[in-house]
């Protein structure tokens, strides 16, 4: 399954397109992808000029609306985002982070990304050079490049990428921390974990916004957008620290209970943690403790 999250405002935003993009859906799916895709939206709650939740009953695919406070705006997406993934449906493998302005225009997107097996993967139209940056993606040159390298892209990501790095990158591009992730998984362990897919949608709004220029003020000094930003350099280190969790889980697996595997290189560390001469008195007081708790 596929959920499609995305804030979206009617009032005083004329590159709205939230009714186009839906339809556009529709257009573009058959009866049997349309149970495969939800879509969850969050509204700003002073948008008096939203569509009403009769409006979205009418579709034939999920479609859950959320309403809360603006509070900073475009800035403040990566918490709507979060949110919205916590609450979209168990069964969905994939999440596709858009814009109300976004629309599909090819058939069949829907199949084509369930096929895809992986665990962890990003996807998108294009492939950036994501090898050319390692050792370099900090440096201000560097990062004003990898930062647009994707070009106008709605990503598709892995649910399973998402719950082992936990957040959206800690600001509202989520576009730029998924390159800033892709650069630092390969520069730390030669991993691309990106997928090339053939463009199913358009943008039709504005690609400059005030909010995405660096223009208008916001709180976060964490903020990384293609001209500005992060100025709070330890962002660097916490995609890094994404990576390494990525990377670990990418090796270990990410199923919950360990292995047989795991738990016999766990008992052979623990045989060889002390010396051998010890070992059989280290098995009977393992027995003893055993025992004792049995019939306690």
């Amino acid at each position: 399954m596929i959920s499609v999250l995305f804030c979206s405002r009617e009032k005083g935003n004329p590159d709205s397109g939230l009714q186009r993009l839906l339809d556009s859906t529709v257009a573009c799916t058959t009866p049997a992808e349309r149970e495969q895709i939800e879509f969850l939206i969050k509204f700003d709650s002073d948008d008096d000029a939203r569509l009403p939740d009769s409006f979205f009953a009418k579709y034939p695919f999920a479609v859950r609306t959320f309403v809360w406070s603006r509070g900073e705006g475009r800035h403040g997406l990566h918490h709507a985002q979060e949110y919205m993934f916590a609450q979209r449906d168990p069964r969905s493998r994939f999440c596709l982070m858009t814009a109300d302005d976004f629309y599909f225009n090819r058939p069949g997107f829907v199949s084509e990304i369930l096929d895809v097996k992986d665990e962890f993967c990003i996807m998108g139209y294009r492939r950036p050079p994501i090898e050319s940056f390692a050792g370099i993606y900090e440096q201000e040159e560097a990062v004003r490049q990898w930062v647009v390298s994707f070009g106008c892209w709605s990503p598709v990501i892995s649910s399973r990428l998402i719950e082992v790095c936990q957040n959206f990158g800690w600001q509202a591009n989520v576009d730029s921390w998924l390159m800033g992730l892709s650069v630092a998984l390969y520069d730390l362990y030669g991993i691309v974990i990106w997928k090339q897919h053939t463009p199913f949608y358009e943008r039709g709004g504005e690609y400059e916004r005030p909010a995405s220029v660096g223009t208008a003020q916001t709180y976060n000094n964490m903020e990384l957008t293609n001209n500005v930003g992060p100025l709070n350099k330890y962002w660097f280190e916490l995609v890094r620290r994404q990576a390494r969790n990525v990377y670990l889980n990418m090796v270990h697996g990410t199923d919950f209970r360990p292995s047989w595997g795991s738990k016999l290189e766990g008992t052979w560390r623990k045989v060889r943690s002390q010396p051998v001469r010890r070992l059989p008195s280290r098995i009977f007081r393992k027995m003893r403790r055993n025992l004792v708790s049995i019939f306690a």
